[in-house]
């Protein structure tokens, strides 16, 4: 990724480089870095033994969760974050993005194209942030569509080769689930569910993360503090840090979060506090 725009968002804020503020900032460790992938999964099983058991007012929450952890592993996948090898990582994109039917390899060049281009006419990912609160809850159905589009016309051949893949999986998995609902509904109740909550994306990833955006340096994001809001959202809710230092992994947020506190404040920049 090209960083020349985070570096001079952090220069224009007079903010010091990552290995000043802290040299482990960047590492994790190997158990901490395989429970953050095996989430996804287990609340993928956590939603069949729901169903199972006809606890069926508990599956949009546990969809949530799964959101939640799939969106945390497929951002630091993306950076380059996650701990792995160039292949490791394309194929988590793949798995990772498959179980929420998405494109990872389309997330991943619209994330970082984002980065790069924050909130400018071409960043189609944060264009949310720039729309009222209806025509974002509006844009929904058609915005991971449009991700994919773009992506496929930009990336390199080898990144289209996986995203076409991506969704001939995504499809495929609708059909199988649609062809088993006579035997269980639960596999289309799971794709119908998730289909419906890709709708959320424009508002949870770039409308609220972005809400109001300045023309400073650091009124771009936005950035809360708190205890349990922030651990429930896998530290995905210190937007401003990630933005400054997106090669940070998401469990190191809120300790990068800590190192920037007394910066922030004596540039007058005030965080959203919640639970």
């Amino acid at each position: 990724m090209d960083n020349h725009h985070i570096r001079l968002t952090r220069r224009n804020a007079g903010l010091p480089t990552l290995e000043a503020l802290d040299t482990d900032l960047r590492n994790t460790s190997g158990a901490h870095r395989a429970v953050t992938a095996l989430l996804p999964f287990v609340t993928l099983g956590v939603f069949a033994a729901a169903f199972m058991a006809h606890w069926y007012w508990l599956l949009p929450v546990i969809v949530l969760a799964h959101f939640v952890f799939a969106v945390a592993y497929l951002h630091d996948a993306a950076h380059g974050s996650a701990g792995l090898d160039a292949a490791q990582t394309h194929w988590a994109l793949f798995i990772v993005g498959t179980l929420m039917l998405q494109s990872g390899h389309s997330f991943r060049y619209s994330h970082l194209f984002h980065h790069t281009h924050c909130l400018e006419e071409d960043d189609m990912e944060g264009a949310p942030a720039r729309m009222d609160l209806v025509d974002v809850l509006l844009c929904g159905p058609a915005y991971l569509p449009k991700l994919w589009a773009k992506a496929l016309r930009e990336a390199s051949q080898r990144e289209r080769h996986w995203i076409m893949a991506e969704l001939a999986t995504a499809l495929a998995v609708f059909g199988a689930a649609a062809l088993a609902a006579r035997w269980s509904m639960g596999p289309l109740l799971y794709c119908v569910l998730v289909y419906l909550g890709g709708w959320a994306y424009p508002l949870a990833t770039a409308y609220l993360p972005h809400y109001k955006p300045g023309a400073q340096p650091l009124e771009q994001a936005r950035t809360m503090r708190g205890v349990i809001v922030p651990a429930l959202f896998m530290n995905l809710t210190y937007h401003l840090e990630h933005h400054l230092y997106p090669q940070v992994p998401g469990m190191n947020l809120r300790r990068l979060a800590m190192r920037l506190d007394p910066l922030l404040a004596a540039r007058g920049l005030r965080p959203t506090y919640v639970l």
